[in-house]
């Protein structure tokens, strides 16, 4: 059964009478917030005019996110028949056009940048509180005057009720809410804006620390300068099946906040397992990946769950250390690692430690592929080896907590280092006062270099892959570039060396963003090795076929929308069908 969602429209009152407004008031203050104009939220009647607004918006490269239905609950309804639900999208790009002539849409308004940098949606609802109950009549004339709806007031606090907007009424939800404050007629009146609560982020000891995963300032950054950690914890923390490997100095197995762990480990220098522990630094790169997540106690892991597999190698000067190194990869992809986490680089060059890479690369995951991601070097120069040896590697730059290439005239105040850059860097991650567990069983606060910023990428790559397990190297690695923002005071430009996007020389594709990461790798979808014998519908943002099929007088529909790509091995037979939209 179809879910149709009920919303009660009113006579129609000019909305033209109000500019827009982005303030709201709290206890006799103005709180003042920045419109972004590049996303809107948009309400509709039920989940069947996705297709409606999409025809809209399909030549105008503007992105619609799933819908939700919302439900209203825990009201004392004043209608008969209340809305149980509330469908509503947003759609987001530059230059959105106003959807209110459209029948189908009952209601749209922007989002904001709220004082720490979040995005807030602005609803179609407002909260509304009665200096005492006999003012009821007083609100229900001032609704039915500005074409507002009463839904109900508050089960536990009765003074408190709900109201909606629609395109009907006057103003949206925040001019409808600061009309009703400023008429001095009751006690309060708020716009409901929906925003991420820090709060419900995590509770770790350091975790307000963590600058690159909550930014709010700390260290005297930017805040909202950060991986969007919280919001992509939302979707996904990592899955049981998505193995990272961190070839390392060894990581403790009995650290109290690392406890998720692959059941294979492997020194490269004795060729055994298990790995040994043969630094602090593999144990520092794995907690920013794996430590244990909202458990009250050190740090927050960014993908906490997906196993870590310990592969140890001093990383020191010795005979055969770079085939030592080499078969570090070797063990990792044929012993089920998704994605392999390297903070460690040399000045001289090994096709030894070529040829284990593009093993990793090519043969892992059987044939999708590991994920392999370097760090760039802390030469303030050019991205070392082997960062630099395989287009398919994720080269990782290091980020200050104030959105610039970490260097020596930083805000971070560490003069003695910079994060290596150039033609060969995808992206940047924090790399400087990063908390992180130690190897003696408790926590550092100032792990930094860009080996403290490549495993960030390692784990976000590491959520990707939970998400849709489905994907390639290269689709994860494409994911990543496309999704990265464009933070700090650079220019971001089209290269013909970078395909993925805008792209600046010391900043790659942008600080990675774990949240719209996941996002989009949640609806990518992949159709692969089948033969389509009767109807088929695939709907995503971004498809990829090949190897496929269409016979029996089946059709085949494509909807994105994104991307679509048809790639090799693609046959439709007579009297089969294709379309694409």
């Amino acid at each position: 059964m179809k879910r149709i969602c009920v919303f009660i429209v009113l006579i129609a009152i000019s909305a033209g009478l109000f500019s827009q407004n982005g303030y709201y008031w709290h206890r006799e203050n103005k709180i003042v917030l920045e419109e972004l104009p590049t996303k809107k939220y948009v309400m509709v009647n039920s989940f069947e005019d996705t297709t409606k607004l999409k025809a809209v918006l399909n030549k105008q490269n503007i992105k619609i996110n799933p819908f939700v239905a919302t439900p209203v609950t825990g009201l004392n309804y004043l209608q008969k028949e209340s809305p149980s639900t509330i469908c509503w999208t947003t759609v987001e790009g530059e230059a959105i056009p106003d959807l209110t002539n459209e029948a189908f849409i009952l209601y749209q308004a922007p989002y904001f940048l709220t004082g720490d940098k979040r995005e807030a949606g602005l609803s179609n609802l407002f909260y509304l509180k009665l200096n005492k109950a006999e003012d009821f009549n007083i609100l229900e004339n001032m609704a039915k005057k500005n074409g507002v709806t009463i839904l109900g007031n508050d089960k536990y606090m009765p003074l408190w009720y709900l109201l909606s907007c629609s395109k009907e009424s006057r103003g949206n939800a925040m001019q409808m809410a600061n009309l009703f404050y400023e008429s001095r007629l009751f006690a309060s009146s708020q716009p409901d804006l929906m925003a991420n609560d820090i709060l419900y982020c995590v509770n770790d000891t350091y975790f307000s620390n963590q600058w690159g995963l909550n930014n709010t300032g700390q260290s005297g950054g930017t805040a909202g300068i950060d991986i969007n950690y919280c919001q992509a914890r939302n979707i996904t923390t990592g899955s049981s099946n998505v193995v990272i490997a961190v070839l390392d100095e060894g990581v403790i197995f009995n650290h109290p906040d690392l406890t998720n762990f692959s059941p294979y480990s492997y020194d490269t220098e004795s060729d055994s397992s298990p790995s040994q522990v043969l630094g602090d630094h593999g144990t520092a790169c794995a907690g920013i990946i794996g430590a244990t997540a909202n458990n009250n106690l050190g740090v927050a892991g960014i993908a906490p769950g997906c196993p870590i597999m310990s592969i140890s190698n001093s990383l020191y000067s010795y005979p055969q250390a770079r085939m030592d190194r080499a078969r570090g990869f070797n063990f990792a992809y044929q012993n089920g690692a998704a994605v392999i986490s390297n903070s460690w680089g040399s000045g001289e060059r090994y096709q030894v430690i070529d040829d284990a890479i593009n093993n990793a690369l090519t043969y892992g995951r059987n044939g999708l592929g590991c994920v392999i991601v370097f760090a760039s070097g802390n030469d303030n120069g050019a991205v070392s080896y082997p960062a630099n040896s395989n287009d398919s590697i994720i080269v990782v730059g290091a980020m200050s907590p104030c959105a610039e290439r970490k260097n020596p005239n930083s805000c971070d105040g560490e003069y003695w280092w910079g994060g290596n850059y150039g033609p060969k860097l995808d992206v940047v991650a924090p790399g400087v006062l990063i908390p992180t567990t130690t190897y003696t069983g408790g926590y550092m606060q100032n792990f930094n270099g860009t080996s403290s910023a490549c495993p960030h990428v390692a784990a976000v790559a590491g959520l990707i892959l939970s998400v849709n397990p489905a994907l390639s190297q290269s689709e994860v690695a494409s994911i990543i570039d496309r999704t990265a923002r464009k933070v700090g005071n650079y220019s971001y430009q089209t290269t013909a060396d970078h395909p993925n996007g805008t792209w600046n020389n010391e900043m790659g594709y942008g600080l990675v963003d774990a949240y719209a990461a996941v996002e989009l790798a949640s609806c990518i979808r992949n159709v692969h090795d089948q033969t389509i014998t009767s109807n088929t519908m695939i709907m995503g943002c971004d498809i990829n076929v090949w190897n496929v099929t269409v016979t029996n007088n089946a059709k085949l529909t494509l909807d994105s929308s994104g991307d679509t790509l048809i790639e090799s091995n693609f046959e439709v037979q007579l009297g089969a069908e294709l379309e694409i939209k």
